[in-house]
Formats: structure tokens, sequence, C-alpha cells
């Protein structure tokens, strides 16, 4: 294991426009740090070339490390996979998109030497389309006001990490795991630099409107309980407001003498409660639906091959 100085983490789908590029650009900036490296990319299911090119590239460079899953399982299992193979004193996880441009790393190993344990890339001049700037904004406040003041919450793919963090990461059991959020909730020192962001030159964003809104809803319910406490404050509001709606009721008929079209009343007390009931059922899926995929226990991806400095092979077991 101190053989390796350097890990870096690769998810890949569908990048095969910029594997190459990649590849020269991360040599150039982590070869002057060590020459003691390891490459680990992880093919996420990818259905163009990239799963040839990375073997094309690993023919010439044996510090290439490539685990292939089944299909796609997304950009979080795919990082998990990675840690749990590498093998560095320092893991670095970067996208394969060269939105976050490889030739940041030495500045944020910098600013790790400053004694923390996880630094975080925050981009300064952010380039994504405005819709998703948008959504991932309203993403990080939420999570930054449910998750408490005594957190604080970095939301970024590009970090660089002890390997006591990453020991700490493969011990949690949670079934969805956002890191970000994890990372923050374990308390380890962090810091974050701001660094450069390039706009997407080739293939297409992995994270639509609705895939960040599906991760919001994953991340409030695994790392908060104040939807559940909604419920709560949803139901003593409905009961209050018919209490005092009836009593209105009552103080118009028999005080005032005015009489209400029955129908209406009801049915507008219908609607109001029927709602409450609905969202209310809602939340409390979302928690069942996490205890049931904590129950059922499956694994959070499938590898079907990993092909390293070893004799390739291909296992058959179910890595977790």
């Amino acid at each position: 294991m101190n053989q390796v100085d350097i890990s870096v983490v690769i998810p890949v789908y569908n990048e095969a426009e910029n594997i190459s590029e990649l590849y020269d650009r991360l040599l150039a900036s982590i070869t002057p740090i060590s020459p003691r490296y390891e490459l680990i990319f992880i093919d996420d299911g990818s259905t163009d070339n990239s799963l040839n090119m990375l073997k094309d590239l690993r023919h010439k460079d044996k510090n290439i490390s490539i685990l292939k899953f089944t299909r796609n399982f997304g950009q979080q299992s795919a990082v998990l996979a990675g840690f749990k193979h590498c093998k560095g004193k320092i893991i670095v996880q970067l996208d394969a998109d060269l939105q976050n441009p490889p030739e940041e790393i030495p500045k944020l190993i910098l600013k790790l030497n400053e004694g923390y344990d996880i630094v975080s890339g925050i981009r300064k001049n952010r380039q994504d389309f405005f819709p998703r700037k948008i959504c991932s904004s309203i993403l990080a406040f939420l999570i930054s006001k449910l998750m408490g003041k005594n957190i604080r919450l970095y939301i970024s793919s590009f970090r660089v990490m002890r390997r006591s963090v990453i020991e700490k990461i493969n011990q949690c059991k949670d079934k969805s795991k956002f890191l970000s959020a994890l990372v923050s909730w374990m308390g380890v020192s962090s810091a974050h630099v701001e660094v450069d962001h390039s706009k997407r030159l080739h293939g297409e964003t992995k994270y639509s409107i609705g895939k960040l809104f599906q991760l919001a809803m994953d991340l409030i319910t695994g790392f908060s309980r104040f939807p559940l406490r909604i419920v709560t404050y949803l139901g003593f509001f409905g009961a209050s407001l018919g209490f005092l709606l009836m009593i209105f009721l009552l103080f118009q008929r028999y005080v005032r003498g005015v009489m209400y079209d029955g129908l209406t009343v009801l049915t507008a007390l219908f609607s109001l409660f029927a709602g409450v009931q609905l969202l209310s059922i809602g939340i409390l899926g979302e928690y069942i639906g996490r205890i049931y995929s904590q129950v059922q226990d499956r694994p959070d991806y499938v590898i079907e091959e990993i092909i390293e400095d070893q004799p390739d092979f291909v296992i058959d077991d179910i890595l977790k």
C-alpha cells in the first residue's frame, strides 16, 4: 500500500471523446508530484467506445486499473468502487468530462498538506447551463439548512482526501451514499479551494434536472428527519384549521344566524385534508422506501471485470 502515493478515481460513462485528452493532462499534472501513482477508471456501463479506449491506454501504462460494471449504477456507486480498490496515500476524485481541469489537482494537494483531511474544489466561474446552476444552488441551500449549522457542506465531485477518510467512508453501510454530505457528516477536517471550471466540449451531461431532483430527495431523506416533522406539523395545522372552522360555523349559525351551504364547506375541508394526507403519505413513503432498500441489502454495484497490473481476470462474486 505504501508503493502508491496518489490514486486518481475517475468514473466513466460514455466519455470516449474525452479519455485521451484526460489521460494526457492527468499525467502532466500528477507525475511532477510523484511518479508513484495509479489511475482507476470505473466504466459505469458505457455504451460507446470508452472501455476499448481505456484498455488501449492500459497497454502503454500499467499504472491504470479498470473496473467494469455490468450496467450503469450511477456516479456515486462508481466512485465508491474506486475508493474500495485504490491503494494511494492521497486519493483524488475527478470526473471524466474535463469540466474540472486536472491542472488544478496540485493546488488541492497543496492545501491538503496544510493539515486537512479533505479538500474540495469549488467552481469559481461555473460553466453549466443556467437551469442546472439554479437547481444545484437550491439543492445546496436546502441541504445546508436541513443538516444543521454545525456541518460544513461542500457539494463537489472534485476533491482530494487522505487515506484515513477513504477508510471511514468504506465503513459506512448506507445504501445511498452522497459523498459530499457523508464526508461533512463525519466531521473530518475539511477545506475548500476555488478552482477553474470549463465548458463541456464533448458528450452530454449525465445529470438532468430530474436526476438532480431525485438526488435531492434521496439526500434529504438520508440525512435529515425534518420531513417527518413536517408531517406532524401538517397534521397539527389541519386539525387546528378544522377546529377553528367548526367554531366559526357554529358562531355564524347560532350567534349571527347565518347559514352556509354545507356541501361547499365539506368540499373545501375535504380538499384541504386530502392534500395534507397525500403529502404526508408521500413523505412517509420515501422513508419506508429507504428502509426497504436497506433490508434488501443488495450491493451498490456489480463488477463484471477488473483489469489491472496483475493478469486480467473475471470475477463471479459481487463486490459490495
